[in-house]
């Protein structure tokens, strides 16, 4: 089981591959890779919040906490009233953009994200302002 330590790590790591992905011009598997981003930010979140060292991942606890759906990770996180429109519109915004992504993405054909679409990602993820992960990261 993954540590919120591991799960803090494993963002950085795989926003550092997609962004070499990006200067590589292999966009899909940059959009792929930035979806993990979130989803480890998240559940190093929600390691914080519970007071877990570990992410769980078995029984019946696991079988809940095993998701790669944001918005089900954003409720376990405690997060559904700050990620809002009303609150903090260009994180809502930037948001709406990084959260698009789904596990399914894998089996899309090559060429289906290009440059404009993997850089919106990056920049909804990284912006010093109102990036996901840069918000996410002062809150896990």
């Amino acid at each position: 089981m993954p540590t919120k330590s591991d799960l803090k790590k494993l963002a950085k790591v795989r926003l550092e591959e997609a962004e070499h992905l990006y200067r590589k011009k292999l966009y899909d598997g940059c959009v792929y890779l930035c979806g993990y981003v979130i989803e480890f930010a998240l559940k190093a979140r929600i390691c914080r919040i519970l007071k877990l060292d570990d992410y769980p991942e078995k029984g019946e606890v696991g079988r809940i906490f095993k998701t790669h759906d944001f918005d089900v990770l954003k409720l376990l996180a405690g997060l559904q009233d700050e990620i809002t429109i009303t609150k903090n519109k260009q994180l809502f915004d930037n948001w709406s953009i990084a959260t698009k992504w789904k596990p399914e993405q894998r089996y899309s054909p090559a060429g289906t994200y290009n440059a404009s679409n993997a850089k919106d990602i990056l920049s909804s993820i990284k912006d010093k302002k109102s990036g996901v992960l840069t918000w996410l990261s002062k809150r896990w």
